[in-house]
């Protein structure tokens, strides 16, 4: 499976938490537009796969491919950015355990697969050393866009009406 562009990748404003922030702010949407609260009972929800559209769950899948992608190369490059424990503190609180384990399960093994092509293509120090130089500034970029949404699913699951 070829390793996709990390200009492509760089490109996307959404990512696996821009989804999950998106789903956070569609439910608040329709917790906003139903009856006053004092003429509704409330019920505490978690979003989850299940709740996306085909389309966002399809897009959800190719990010999670795309955020391994990237985390497989920091973490050949010597960089681990911990996505996965970040984006669990980041959204734990308002998205289904099934759903972010079932999510963390493919990313996992996507990043396991993408790590093991990494090594297997440039493993050797010196191509090692020029694939990581090479990449350095964009998977800074990418780094900080990810981190970003990380930190804006927080916001959401923080502000959430229904979590």
């Amino acid at each position: 499976m070829p390793v996709p562009s990390l200009q492509q990748m760089i490109v996307r404003n959404a990512g696996i938490v821009g989804l999950l922030v998106a789903g956070c702010v569609l439910a608040g949407v329709a917790v906003a537009q139903s009856p006053a609260p004092e003429q509704r009972g409330i019920t505490l929800v978690k979003l989850g796969i299940k709740d996306m559209s085909k389309t966002e769950e399809a897009n959800l899948w190719k990010l999670v491919d795309e955020y391994a992608t990237v985390d497989a190369l920091q973490e050949f490059c010597g960089t681990k950015l911990n996505l996965q424990r970040r984006a669990w503190l980041a959204v734990s609180a308002c998205v289904e355990p099934t759903s972010l384990k079932q999510v963390f399960s493919k990313f996992r093994n996507k990043k396991s697969e993408y790590l093991k092509q990494w090594e297997a293509l440039h493993g050797e120090a010196e191509a090692k050393k020029a694939v990581c130089e090479r990449f350095k500034t964009k998977l800074t970029e990418y780094s900080k866009i990810m981190s970003g949404q990380i930190n804006q699913a927080a916001t959401a699951c923080r502000n959430c009406f229904f979590c």
